[in-house]
């Protein structure tokens, strides 16, 4: 009996470190089963947080080269310099979109027609488009300003300008953007059109046949002069001067916005652009082509609407036109800017 004892013993033993050993095999085995789980769920819920970085990136990296483009300056002045080494096609009939290949604005192959881009999302289509018509304006007009509800606020940065704001696909309350103004201007010899409407219902018009301006390194320089129209005959600040002085304004047709403006940058509250007075803080805080005088602008299109209609707003912060209604406390009910493409035949000659 004694020699077997030891070997039961041994027996028992070894089957409990089995015993022991297979369970805790198993529970190894669970644990590494559940943390393999966990890794593969920990991995799909990155590669799903990399994916959607991954799209959202390229939309903002899309959205951002949109703006570089608008806001490079050496990439608008390549564009500037290539755009005069083209050829010149504005002695043809209708200075249509197929006669060009710039890289900006983008030309709709459908319509052959620009497209601008305003703001970060917002496209203008159709733009200088040809259409039939038994007169001598055979080019579309292209709105550029409106202003006829306070729904929109003109109180905006530099940037804003630069790029455009507004409601512009109903083409209310916006403004179209300082860089597309520049590159339509400096690639098509354009007019200007402004209308302005006061609250008895007026509409009087005028037109410049020479409006241009300057790229962003020049503060969007405007250079604007050919004056016709009924907005004003007779300046009231030109009492002033001597009759020869009056006839020879006149007969440059430098009245009002251009004989003030003419030359002057555009500024806004966040970059001034006068020496000494901040003019946007002046006139309620809107971007303009102020002037270097100590009223900074006779003609200012982007002021505020009156909330009643005796238009009247707090000095100097509407929408003026000094040469009509000299009351720096009146702004104006409706404004609206446009610009035209000429034809080589009707350069140096004013229409209407």
């Amino acid at each position: 009996m004694l020699p077997t004892t030891p070997t039961t013993i041994t027996t028992n033993n070894s089957q409990f470190s089995i015993t022991n050993y297979t369970r805790f095999l198993r529970r190894t085995s669970k644990i590494t089963r559940e943390r393999c789980y966990l890794l593969l769920i920990q991995l799909l819920f990155y590669t799903i947080v990399i994916i959607i970085i991954y799209v959202r990136f390229g939309q903002i990296n899309a959205r951002q080269i949109r703006i570089l483009s608008i806001l490079n300056p050496n990439h608008n002045s390549t564009l500037h310099q290539d755009s005069h080494n083209r050829p010149n096609h504005h002695n043809q009939r209708n200075p249509d979109c197929s006669c060009h290949s710039f890289s900006y604005p983008k030309r709709n192959r459908t319509t052959r027609c620009l497209e601008l881009y305003v703001g970060l999302t917002e496209v203008v289509s159709n733009v200088f488009c040809p259409i039939s018509s038994t007169d001598n304006e055979d080019e579309q007009w292209l709105v550029i300003q409106d202003r006829q509800t306070n729904h929109i606020s003109f109180n905006r940065t530099w940037l804003e300008y630069q790029r455009g704001f507004g409601n512009v696909q109903d083409q209310i309350d916006f403004w179209i953007g300082n860089e597309n103004l520049y590159w339509l201007t400096n690639n098509f010899p354009c007019r200007l059109k402004i209308e302005l409407t006061d609250w008895h219902n007026e509409t009087r018009k005028a037109i410049y046949e020479i409006f241009y301006i300057s790229n962003q390194n020049d503060d969007y320089r405007l250079q604007i002069d050919g004056y016709s129209g009924n907005m004003e005959v007779f300046n009231r600040f030109d009492s002033k001067l001597l009759e020869n002085e009056v006839d020879s304004i006149i007969s440059s047709h430098r009245i009002g916005f251009s004989r003030w403006h003419n030359n002057a940058p555009f500024s806004t509250y966040d970059h001034y652009t006068t020496n000494t007075i901040n003019c946007p803080h002046l006139h309620g805080g809107s971007g303009w082509w102020y002037h270097s005088g100590g009223d900074c602008a006779h003609v200012h299109l982007n002021g505020f609407l009156p909330t009643h209609a005796d238009g009247l707003v707090p000095f100097n912060t509407g929408i003026l036109w000094v040469g009509w209604k000299a009351d720096r406390h009146y702004s104006y009910q409706h404004v609206q800017m446009a610009m035209q493409p000429k034809l080589r035949r009707d350069r140096g000659r004013h229409r209407r």
